[in-house]
C-alpha cells in the first residue's frame, strides 16, 4: 500500500460522509414543517408510528437525524413519548435501506454511469432554484451521487489495504473476538456520527476481504449500538422529555444488540442462506440481510417490552415540579428545525397564560380553582427562558409563515409581560379594595371570560361581546364611585384605588382576549 492508496482511502471516507450530510440536510430542509405534520398524522398506533419512522429514515438516510428531530418534537409537545419512541423503533429498521442500497447498487454497478450525472443534475437544480424546496431536493440528489462516488473510491482503496493487513487476525474467534468487533463498530459509528455511513464502510470493507463474515456481522451490531451516541449527546442539558426518548433509544438498541449477539451464529446462518451462499461476492448482501433480520427482531422485542421501558425511563427522568420556573418544552434540540422551536415557545407561552388566568380566577374567588393541583409557575423566571429562546429563533433565517409566527410570538410575549405586571398589582392590592372594585355583574363577566372550558371554541364575536359588557359595567361602577366621592361617602384616595383596580381588571380581560381570540 502506497501513500496514494492511503490518501485515496481518506478521500473516499470524506466523500462518503459529505454525501450523507448533503443528502440528509437537503431532504430535511425540503421537508420543513411537512415532517412534523406527517408524523402527527401517522403516529396514532404503534404500527403506523413504526412505519412512519421506517419511511422517513429510508428517505433521509440517517436515523440519527430522525432521532434528533424527534427529540425536538417531543420537547415541543408535538409528539408524546410513546408515539416518538415507536417512530424511533421504525427508524432503526429504516436504516436497513442504506445496507441494501450499498450492497445491491453501490458495490455492484458502474458508479460513473449514474453517480456523476446525479451530482451535476442535483447541483444545477440547486443553483437555479436556491432557497426553495426544489433547490433543497437538488442538494439531496447531488449528495446521493457524492455518496456513491465516495463508496467507489473507498472500495478501490480497501482493495489495496487488504494486501497489507493481517486479515487472518481480523477473524472472530470466541466471545472476546465478538465483543472486540462490536466495540469497533460502536467506536466507528461514534466517530463518523452516522450508523448509515459506518454500515457503508463495513460493507465495503467486507466485500474487499478485510473482515470475515461473522466479524462483519458483529461490527454491524456495534454500529447499531453506537448510533445512540448522537441522541445521548443531543440530550445533554436537555429537558426530561428529550432525556426520556434518548434513554428509550439506548435501551432499545442495547437490548436488540444483546439478543443479536446471543443469536449471532444462527442469524448469520439464515442471512447467508437467504443471500445465496458462502462466496465472497455475497458477503455484502449477507450483511444487509443480517442487518435487516436483527432490526426486525428488535422491533418484535419492543412490541413485548415497550411499556416496561417507558415506565422505567419515566421513573429515571421526572418532569420539573409544578412549582417551578424551568421550561418543559424548550432546550437546544428544538432549535434544530425552526418549526419545532416555534411550537415549543408557543407551548411555554401557553403555560404562562394558563398560570395568569388561574391567578386571576383565584383573585375573583372562583370556587372551581384548585390551587393545590394547578401549576404554580415562577412566571418571571420562565418568561426569561422564553425571551432567550425567542432571541435565538430570531437569529435563524425564517421566511413566510414561520417569520410571521415568530413575530406573533414576540407580540404574545410582550402582552404576557404586561399581564404579569397587572396580576402582580392586583395581588398586591388590599383585599377590601379588591372586593369593592367588583360588583356581582363584573365578577360574573370576568369569570365567564376566564372560563377555560369555553375559551377554545369561543368565537371572535363572543369575545367582543364579553369585552363590551365588561367595559360597560366598569363605566357604570366608575360613575357610581364618582357620585359617592362627591357625596363624601367614598374618600378620594380609596376612589382612586378603585378606579385603578377596575382599569386593571378591564385591561387584563383585553390582553387575554387578544391572546386567545
Amino acid at each position: 500500500m502506497t501513500l496514494t492508496d492511503l490518501t485515496l482511502a481518506i478521500g473516499g471516507l470524506g466523500l462518503l460522509l459529505l454525501g450523507m450530510q448533503l443528502l440528509t440536510d437537503g431532504l430535511k430542509a425540503a421537508a420543513g414543517s411537512h415532517l412534523q405534520s406527517f408524523l402527527e398524522r401517522s403516529t396514532q398506533t404503534r404500527m403506523r408510528a413504526a412505519l412512519s419512522g421506517f419511511t422517513v429514515t429510508a428517505l433521509v438516510q440517517s436515523s440519527s437525524a430522525v432521532v434528533v428531530a424527534l427529540l425536538g418534537f417531543t420537547n415541543a409537545g408535538m409528539l408524546k413519548l410513546r408515539e416518538a419512541a415507536w417512530v424511533v423503533f421504525g427508524s432503526n429498521v429504516g436504516t436497513t435501506m442504506t445496507a441494501w442500497i450499498v450492497a445491491l447498487i453501490g458495490l455492484k454497478l458502474n458508479i460513473g454511469v449514474f453517480a456523476w450525472p446525479l451530482i451535476g443534475f442535483g447541483m444545477l437544480i440547486q443553483l437555479v432554484r436556491k432557497n426553495s424546496v426544489a433547490g433543497n431536493v437538488g442538494t439531496a440528489i447531488a449528495g446521493f451521487g457524492v455518496l456513491f462516488v465516495g463508496l467507489d473510491t473507498l472500495r478501490d482503496a480497501f482493495e489495496q489495504v487488504v494486501t497489507v493487513l493481517p486479515v487472518e487476525q481480523l477473524q472472530v474467534t470466541g466471545i472476546a473476538g465478538v465483543l472486540l468487533a462490536v466495540m469497533a463498530g460502536a467506536i466507528l459509528t461514534a466517530l463518523v456520527q452516522s450508523s448509515s455511513a459506518a454500515l457503508a464502510i463495513v460493507l465495503t470493507a467486507s466485500v474487499s476481504g478485510v473482515f470475515s463474515p461473522l466479524a462483519g456481522a458483529a461490527v454491524v451490531i456495534g454500529a447499531n449500538i453506537g448510533t445512540t451516541i448522537t441522541a445521548l449527546l443531543a440530550s445533554v442539558g436537555a429537558t426530561a422529555h428529550a432525556k426520556r426518548l434518548a434513554a428509550v433509544h439506548v435501551l432499545m438498541n442495547s437490548v436488540t444488540g444483546a439478543v443479536a449477539l446471543v443469536l449471532l451464529v444462527p442469524l448469520w446462518w439464515v442471512a447467508e442462506l437467504l443471500s445465496g451462499g458462502e462466496q465472497v461476492t455475497n458477503i455484502s448482501s449477507g450483511l444487509a440481510v443480517f442487518h435487516t433480520l436483527f432490526n426486525v427482531l428488535g422491533l418484535a422485542l419492543m412490541w413485548l417490552l415497550d411499556n416496561r421501558i417507558f415506565r422505567q425511563v419515566e421513573r429515571w427522568y421526572r418532569l420539573p415540579p409544578l412549582r417551578s420556573g424551568e421550561p418543559r418544552f424548550l432546550d437546544k434540540t428544538v432549535l434544530q428545525i425552526p418549526a419545532m422551536g416555534l411550537g415549543a415557545a408557543q407551548q411555554e407561552l401557553s403555560r404562562v397564560l394558563r398560570q395568569y388566568i388561574m391567578r386571576l380566577r383565584a383573585l375573583l374567588r372562583d370556587d372551581a380553582v384548585n390551587t393545590d393541583t394547578e401549576e404554580d409557575i415562577a412566571t418571571g423566571e420562565l418568561l426569561g427562558h422564553i425571551k432567550v429562546y425567542l432571541n435565538l429563533l430570531s437569529e435563524k433565517q425564517l421566511h413566510g409563515d414561520e417569520a410571521l409566527k415568530l413575530a406573533e410570538l414576540h407580540n404574545s410575549y410582550t402582552r404576557l409581560i404586561d399581564l404579569r405586571d397587572i396580576v402582580e398589582k392586583l395581588r398586591a392590592a388590599k383585599p377590601e379594595h379588591i372586593d369593592a372594585s367588583l360588583n356581582h355583574d363584573l365578577r360574573s363577566q370576568l369569570l365567564e371570560l376566564l372560563s377555560g372550558a369555553d375559551m377554545k371554541d369561543r368565537s371572535e364575536a363572543n369575545w367582543s361581546a364579553l369585552l363590551s359588557s365588561i367595559r360597560a359595567t366598569r363605566n357604570l361602577l366608575r360613575h357610581t364611585w364618582l357620585t359617592d366621592i362627591a357625596a363624601n361617602e367614598l374618600s378620594p384616595t380609596d376612589g382612586a384605588a378603585l378606579f385603578q383596580l377596575a382599569s386593571l381588571w378591564e385591561r387584563s380581560a383585553e390582553i387575554i382576549a387578544a391572546l386567545k381570540a
